[in-house]
């Protein structure tokens, strides 16, 4: 009831304000309603009489936010959501929050900036960025539509973090030796808690970016993490992240030309009192660097890239390597003779009686909004290799050298778009042995829009996607890791508005492989063994209605299989009717 009457004395005060000093009073929001019927079976389910295998689930959320300009330097905005979930009746286990407040500005006409819950990006891929996941490249419609439900209700946007704190920004103009300098300071607050002897701690850095001209622009990035001292702390942490990147373009009529790189590095400070008269410190400090270089052929939409890169087996960047998703959020699997994820997925998460676990699918990366992670972590997080194993956490993924080239069509091109690549990485020092591992890829993927080439309004398209990784080390404890994902779909407009919405994933793992496990200094500690011999698939077909560019309404039924004969009781599927509505205005 108190949650109730906070909304209304809110609203209320927003109204009144606006009105009585006659500011410019908006809304925007989204509304959605989800609805899922599930059901699971397969051999794992003979014996199991208890686990729960079936059932209907989903919600219906609203998130309003009202905008208010007080004049043309202060902005307010909020975001109210009211949220209940299937098969509450009459209001009941309705839950009001307040999912976002920001306020944001200018000051003097120089700093634009923001107060609240705000976005960071617009850095490097080495200071500050969300990397993507690894298995989602090229994929159908009908997948991504799914995979934005879970996006939007964990703030993903882009390869921007959205944390709290405040941030400002200022572009300057010069007629003479540069164009222009542009300056993006923050402070964020990454580890929340009122734990006496937990210090708060705090993220802060920023950009200067120098435009010379045409021809030549300049960047140095900064990102440090620091603890707050307290007298009880009983961990100080410090990081430091530090680069400079710079980038030469020759843009003519038929052919661009383009050498970018980045060069920097990282240090580590990390101190655990023991007691009064001793503690435990680790530090240590690497670097980093890439340098690469781009050509467009305008007249055929072609670009050619290629680069090296260098990212030591020491290098920190919190900030950078924090992956989207945390698949073992207890740190649990090095306690696991056979590691699999501890982390429950949200569907049907025991197994044998409710004595174990379910495993995490390629399904559950694709469906389940509880694995996503929104803070930043200065630990490394635990990865299965089948979903991923070169870069696990983006092209700053620590201990790698090596070369990437390929081949892809000018982002202009609107019938078809493709692109071919291949990583071409090493470890730069043994984990656990002296030993290197080797990895290739080969990834690629195409898109075509014979809408376009047609010449019609309806939406036609067609996509496939594949990669391919090999993971190879000799020696003491040899590693031979394969794995191959495919995607297939399709998007037809059959009637006007109405689009049939198909899609196929497929994966296959095999090999063995050693974990690498980090301790609480992010340093590699423990090498538990790790084999798989899998298959993954996932079939769904459906149906789409758009009401509008941003509003529609779909209905799909999804199969997805998962069997892996290294393990036992690891052979089940999940059939899954899903409804979704959403409205966006």
């Amino acid at each position: 009831m108190k949650y109730k009457v906070g909304y209304i004395v809110f609203l209320f005060l927003l109204s009144v304000t606006a009105s009585y000093a006659q500011m410019q009073f908006s809304f925007n929001g989204l509304g959605r309603a989800i609805v899922t019927s599930n059901k699971m079976g397969g051999p794992t389910l003979n014996n199991d009489t208890t686990s729960r295998s079936k059932g209907v689930s989903g919600y219906t959320l609203f998130d309003l936010q009202p905008n208010i300009l007080i004049n043309n330097n202060v902005k307010v905005n909020a975001i109210l959501r009211l949220r209940n979930p299937f098969g509450s009746f009459y209001g009941a286990n309705t839950a009001f929050s307040f999912r976002q407040f920001q306020v944001m500005g200018r000051i003097g006409k120089i700093v634009d900036y923001e107060i609240g819950d705000i976005y960071l990006g617009g850095m490097t891929k080495y200071s500050l960025y969300k990397p993507f996941e690894t298995d989602h490249q090229y994929e159908a419609d009908i997948f991504s539509a799914r995979r934005s439900v879970a996006e939007y209700e964990n703030f993903v946007k882009g390869n921007m973090w959205r944390l709290q704190g405040v941030q400002g920004k200022s572009l300057f103009g010069f007629n003479k030796g540069i164009k222009s300098l542009g300056v993006n300071l923050f402070a964020v607050r990454t580890n929340s808690t009122n734990n006496t002897t937990v210090p708060d701690r705090i993220m802060a850095g920023g950009r200067v970016a120098i435009v010379q001209s045409e021809y030549l622009s300049l960047g140095v990035n900064y990102v440090g993490l620091l603890d707050m001292k307290l007298n009880t702390d009983a961990v100080t942490y410090s990081n430091n992240v530090l680069t400079a990147d710079a980038k030469f373009t020759v843009d003519r009529e038929n052919i661009l030309l383009q050498i970018n790189g980045e060069f920097g590095g990282s240090s580590f400070k990390n101190v655990q009192a023991i007691n009064a008269h001793k503690d435990s410190t680790k530090q240590y400090s690497d670097y980093v660097g890439e340098l690469g270089a781009q050509v467009v052929a305008k007249p055929v939409k072609l670009k050619l890239f290629g680069s090296y890169r260098y990212v030591g087996a020491q290098f920190s960047s919190p900030a950078a390597q924090t992956a989207r998703l945390n698949i073992d959020q207890n740190n649990q699997i090095s306690q696991n003779p056979n590691p699999h994820p501890i982390q429950s997925p949200s569907l049907f998460g025991q197994l044998n009686n409710n004595t174990s676990v379910r495993n995490i699918t390629l399904n559950d990366r694709l469906t389940d909004e509880s694995l996503y992670n929104r803070s930043v972590s200065p630990i490394l997080y635990n990865y299965l290799p089948q979903y991923g194993n070169i870069t696990p956490y983006g092209d700053a993924t620590p201990n790698r050298q090596g070369m990437t080239f390929g081949v892809a069509s000018d982002t202009s091109a609107k019938v078809i778009k493709g692109e071919l690549r291949a990583d071409l990485f090493s470890e730069i020092i043994g984990e656990g042995v002296v030993d290197k591992r080797k990895y290739t890829s080969f990834k690629g993927g195409l898109f075509f829009n014979f809408g376009k080439l047609l010449k019609t309004d309806r939406r036609l398209s067609v996509n496939f996607g594949a990669r391919q990784e090999n993971t190879t080390r000799g020696g003491a404890a040899p590693v031979n890791f394969k794995s191959l994902l495919i995607d297939l779909g399709g998007s037809f407009e059959v009637l006007k508005k109405l689009d049939l919405l198909v899609g196929v994933k497929f994966l296959n793992a095999s090999g063995n492989e050693y974990l690498s496990i980090r301790d609480q200094f992010n340093l590699l500690s423990y090498f538990p063994a790790y084999k798989l011999n899998l298959n993954e698939t996932i079939y769904s077909f459906g149906f789409r209605v758009r009401f509008g560019d941003r509003s529609y309404f779909t209905t799909n039924y999804n199969v997805s299989n998962y069997k892996d004969t290294q393990a036992i009781n690891y052979n089940y599927n999940i059939n899954q009717l899903f409804f979704n509505y959403t409205l966006i205005f």
